[in-house]
């Protein structure tokens, strides 16, 4: 399993258009092959600051989400605005087994 945490800030005359847009994104987005979860967060002390949670079954099925019409649409739209793009990518310690 494959995850990714992104930090995403966009200029705040936006930021609410495009936490309108993020369901929409997420509803696509859990279509896609390999998708296990996928979802945004508007940060509490900065309504500029989104964090997305993804799980994908491999590096590569995230890297084919980038190339979807949805996230170039959503891109195209906003890209612009983004301020910051932080992405870490983990995979999960096993638990303890007995």
């Amino acid at each position: 399993m494959h995850t990714a945490f992104i930090r995403l800030k966009v200029a705040a005359d936006v930021a609410d258009r495009a936490a309108a847009a993020m369901p929409a994104l997420a509803a696509a987005t859990k279509t896609e092959p390999g998708c296990h979860t996928y979802e945004f967060y508007r940060d509490l002390d900065d309504p500029t600051l989104f964090h997305c949670f993804e799980h994908w079954t491999t590096r590569q099925a995230l890297d084919d989400h980038g190339t979807t019409p949805h996230v170039t649409a959503f891109l195209t739209e906003f890209g612009p605005a983004i301020e910051l793009w932080e992405s870490n990518h983990a995979t999960a310690v096993p638990a303890e087994t007995n």
